[in-house]
């Protein structure tokens, strides 16, 4: 038994039209009835604040909405529990959709290896700054009589160690530090009348700092000797090495070549 006959060219039309409706309905039952509830079209998730979490509370939290995550970088970070995750893409509060990967970023489990800087003979400051730039930090200060107020050693744990030293990143590293004063006492130089380079280099031998260098036009000395000095030259006064004499010198202040 047949269903239609197509008879004529009306009943031709009709069954197409019925044919053509079947297939309509169909498509509009797939994609705005099946297609949606497959999809969870229009459903979105917040996503949460990962970070300062640990991977077991990430997994945990992320299975939960029905998101994933992967680790994209991993970080040394001092005073940072290792596997806490650092940042995340996407942020706080995206939303996106179900089964969605969430890049993070963790704080690695053992740091890596760098060579121990050279801060022999650096300010304190200097050596500070040296260490933060290294991802180092700054250990125990303890000075010693020193004429010059500069790094004398570096240690970890006690232990001396040398610069090119492979040690890991994040080490705390101790400093042996210079008074700017030592333990002998010497003579106050009598330096007028010498020029100034001679009068720089007793200073120096001497275990003294030269301190500021300024000009007197009005002296009656040759240009570029010594006219006066700060401490002043008293027979049996004496100074602590590492201690400084200013020098006022004859003539002009010599112009720096720009």
């Amino acid at each position: 038994m047949k269903l239609f006959k197509a008879d004529s060219l009306k009943s031709v039309f009709i069954h197409a039209g019925i044919i053509v409706s079947i297939f309509v309905g169909l498509i509009l039952i797939f994609f705005y009835w099946y297609l949606p509830s497959v999809t969870k079209h229009g459903e979105y998730i917040s996503v949460p604040k990962l970070e300062g979490l640990s991977i077991s509370q990430v997994e945990q939290k992320l299975n939960d909405l029905g998101l994933r995550y992967e680790i994209s970088d991993s970080t040394f970070k001092p005073g940072i529990t290792p596997l806490t995750v650092l940042t995340q893409h996407p942020l706080p509060g995206n939303e996106v959709k179900e089964n969605r990967r969430i890049y993070l970023s963790i704080a690695a489990q053992h740091p890596p290896n760098i060579k121990m800087p050279k801060l022999i003979d650096e300010s304190p400051r200097g050596a500070e700054m040296i260490l933060k730039s290294l991802g180092l930090q700054m250990g125990e200060i303890k000075t010693a009589p020193h004429p010059y107020p500069t790094v004398l050693g570096q240690f970890i744990n006690g232990a001396p160690v040398k610069e090119g030293t492979s040690i890991p990143k994040g080490s705390k590293i101790d400093l042996l530090v210079g008074t700017g004063r030592g333990e002998t006492d010497v003579e106050i130089p009598n330096l007028v009348n010498m020029s100034l380079d001679e009068a720089k280099s007793t200073i120096s031998s001497m275990g003294l700092v030269v301190g500021l260098v300024n000009y007197d036009t009005n002296s009656k000395l040759a240009e570029g000797t010594v006219c006066n000095q700060k401490p002043a030259y008293q027979s049996g006064q004496k100074l602590r090495s590492g201690d400084i004499i200013d020098l006022v010198v004859a003539g002009s202040d010599p112009v720096i070549p720009q």
